[in-house]
């Protein structure tokens, strides 16, 4: 990597040259290991395939850990503008120890840069509270203040016992933003009353609640079996997108397997919600038909006449 790039570039470079010399003191295997992930690292880094790098950096940090690394990753980070990630990385890498050396204050100015880049929302979940989910990722229980990098996302709140309340949020740079979300009470509905019995002569009309046709629960059911299905389809697609991104890590894999897993998120909530729906309608729904129970009138009936 050039050097002369500027504060950022020098940042690189300086960490580059900590944790090689830190490395190159190591006689063992394990270090020659660490001190050749961190190289392909800086490599990939420089052939900007910045995914592939953050897993080499990772790789040299399990290896070996040092602070230098996690300034490293965060850098990758905050090139692919991911600065929620980039700002942990570097928060890591002053406590591990970069706060107390000269370039501390280099790392200091690069995690106050990238907060800078953040936007925030307070998540506020009215009643029972629930769990917070931004991209389908959990973020903590309600109610929460939590970053966001710009741009589109989906954020929900999920209940036990509750159907998801779900909004899509556009952000910017610096914003700050409130969403109140309230999943909804699945309401279980009262015991069928209790029908007395009525004089052998006269017709009772059977007193119901179920009044909805048939049609809108199997309505209800055919949406769940078909977003359930096409769920599972996009759950094995985001698996095999996992599998392969872990194989082969790269930047439009990476993204590959965020979309893929974020669609699978929402058709699993629809199929829940179409679940849950349609047992609703089960309660309500008039299978037979409205009828009178005239089986006493029939009795009176061949009582008085004639043989």
């Amino acid at each position: 990597m050039n050097c002369q790039r500027g504060a950022r570039g020098a940042l690189v470079c300086g960490l580059v040259a900590l944790v090689s010399s830190a490395g190159s003191h190591q006689a063992s295997a394990q270090g020659t290991e660490a001190a050749a992930a961190f190289a392909k690292g800086k490599a990939l880094f420089d052939a900007r395939d910045l995914v592939g790098a953050i897993a080499a950096f990772e790789r040299a940090y399990k290896l070996r850990p040092h602070h230098a690394v996690q300034c490293s990753i965060a850098l990758c980070y905050e090139h692919l503008n991911r600065f929620v990630e980039a700002a942990e990385f570097y928060h890591r890498c002053l406590s591990e120890g970069a706060d107390k050396t000269p370039r501390g204050e280099q790392v200091r100015k690069s995690l106050f840069a990238v907060e800078a880049r953040l936007a925030w929302v307070k998540v506020e979940s009215p009643g029972k509270g629930g769990t917070i989910y931004i991209d389908g990722v959990g973020r903590g229980l309600a109610p929460r203040r939590v970053p966001l990098d710009p741009g589109a996302h989906v954020i929900e709140v999920r209940r036990e016992g509750a159907q998801t309340a779900t909004t899509r949020l556009q952000t910017l740079s610096g914003e700050e933003h409130t969403v109140k979300l309230v999943p909804l009470e699945l309401s279980v509905p009262a015991s069928a009353p209790v029908v007395t019995s009525q004089p052998a002569t006269r017709p009772v009309e059977a007193p119901s609640r179920r009044r909805l046709s048939p049609a809108w629960f199997w309505s209800g059911v055919g949406l769940t079996v078909a977003t359930g299905v096409a769920a599972a389809v996009m759950g094995g697609l985001t698996y095999k997108a996992h599998s392969e991104y872990y194989d082969a890590p790269t930047e439009d894999g990476y993204n590959t397997f965020v979309q893929r897993r974020l669609i699978t998120n929402i058709l699993t909530g629809v199929a829940v919600a179409a679940a849950g729906t349609s047992l609703v309608l089960f309660f309500y729904t008039d299978f037979k038909g409205r009828r009178h129970e005239t089986e006493g009138t029939e009795v009176s009936l061949g009582v008085v006449g004639t043989f």
